[in-house]
């Protein structure tokens, strides 16, 4: 597992660095909040978790925060967790409403700190989903229903969008059907496997326009894929 951790203050940031790496974590450590914005513009690690200091040099953790969650800049849909000295109420509140998943003051155990990150991974490891989404040149709207490469624009019923929507955003991943049939049929069990293979057959119809850039493929029994070119 990768870990960003960004604390100003040294000495703690390496105290907490080592003590993640002992048991397995690989941590880089920056000091600064532009550091963080370089680290993902210009850096190749793939981050799990981000470990943010609220109060940092050049840009604050909230800052950094809302860049990192913004579509069009970090784009980041990994787990955010703020590291703050701040414990009132609103300050905690508006460290969630700009995009972070959870919040530990300081001073703070080594083990509360990992049992936050397991939680929020947990929870990551579910198919993101947000209200719009782009990529490969294809705009998701989550509010309409709707699919568009900027030229032509395609609808789809609710329960088609909803499997688009988790195929789209996990697009290159491999989507279990019990995944699928969790997240779009929950709490109704009679719902036959035919039904899942019915709407995804009709996807395809609908997909075909970009079939050249964009398609479903298949694992048998297994899953589906959607696949950007």
């Amino acid at each position: 597992m990768h870990i960003l951790l960004v604390e100003d203050d040294k000495n703690l940031g390496q105290g907490i660095k080592t003590l993640l790496e002992i048991d397995g974590y690989t941590v880089n450590l920056v000091i600064s909040g532009t550091d963080a914005v370089e680290e993902f513009k210009y850096g190749q690690t793939p981050y799990d978790i981000v470990l943010l200091d609220w109060m940092l040099p050049e840009l604050s953790g909230i800052e950094v925060c809302k860049w990192l969650r913004d579509i069009k800049k970090g784009h980041y849909t990994g787990g955010i967790i703020f590291l703050t000295a701040k414990s009132e109420l609103d300050d905690c509140v508006q460290a969630l409403e700009v995009g972070a998943d959870d919040y530990i003051t300081k001073p703070f155990e080594i083990r509360e700190l990992k049992a936050r990150i397991h939680a929020v991974l947990r929870r990551k490891n579910k198919p993101y989903v947000d209200s719009q989404y782009e990529a490969g040149g294809y705009i998701l709207d989550c509010t309409q229903n709707t699919l568009s490469d900027g030229k032509q624009t395609l609808s789809f019923s609710k329960t088609e969008f909803k499997i688009l929507q988790i195929l789209f955003v996990n697009h290159d991943k491999t989507i279990l059907r019990e995944t699928l049939f969790e997240r779009v049929w929950s709490g109704n069990p009679e719902i036959s496997s035919a039904s899942l293979d019915s709407y995804i057959y009709n996807l395809r119809k609908k997909l075909k326009i970009w079939q050249k850039h964009l398609q479903i493929n298949s694992l048998k029994n297994i899953g589906y894929m959607l696949e950007l070119k």
